[in-house]
């Protein structure tokens, strides 16, 4: 659905998905933040009771698998001044990016700011505060890489690199 101001932001969600119940998906107050929008490719499957929050954007690519209470979360809470209720300090945004092709485990926690590459997994109960590679398996809190899928990580790096060539060739 389109916003009512028309600019284009608003919770988009692609054909073929499947959205299990108990899901919330939140962009909260849009005119706190630009940035805030959900986008969620084609064929995409999110399990049951998560929570999904567009507050400084998401983007999920196609192919992509959520599994059951996963927290993508684009939005904290500013707490640096400890003279005031953290409540009152306002929020940070940070847009998360996940490529195609990508399984987000049960449980698992994904925090604002991060892209998450093309074909990568996260495993289940992993907390991602940093980038993941494409391809690459993380797991734990803070997640960390424990390998990549189906090739060495010099193997995934030149199929990264080829990848990249061929987009430059299409400017």
């Amino acid at each position: 659905m389109e916003n009512k101001q028309g600019d284009g932001r608003g919770i988009f969600v692609g054909s073929d998905c499947i959205i299990y119940s108990r899901n919330r998906l939140v962009l909260g107050d849009m005119g706190a933040n630009p940035d805030a929008c959900m986008t969620i490719g084609d064929r995409v499957l999110i399990n049951g009771g998560g929570y999904l929050s567009g507050e400084g954007g998401l983007t999920i690519g196609d192919y992509v698998l959520i599994g059951p209470n996963t927290c993508i979360l684009s939005a904290g809470h500013r707490y640096d001044d400890p003279d005031r209720p953290i409540q009152t300090q306002g929020l940070t945004y940070g847009p998360i990016i996940m490529g195609r092709d990508v399984w987000i485990g049960g449980g698992a926690v994904v925090l604002q700011g991060v892209t998450i590459g093309e074909g990568a997994v996260v495993g289940a109960g992993a907390v991602v505060c940093e980038d993941v590679p494409p391809w690459a398996v993380v797991v734990g809190n803070p997640s960390r890489i424990i390998r990549y899928r189906g090739a060495s990580q010099k193997r995934c790096r030149l199929r990264i690199l080829s990848r990249f060539l061929d987009w430059l060739k299409t400017l």
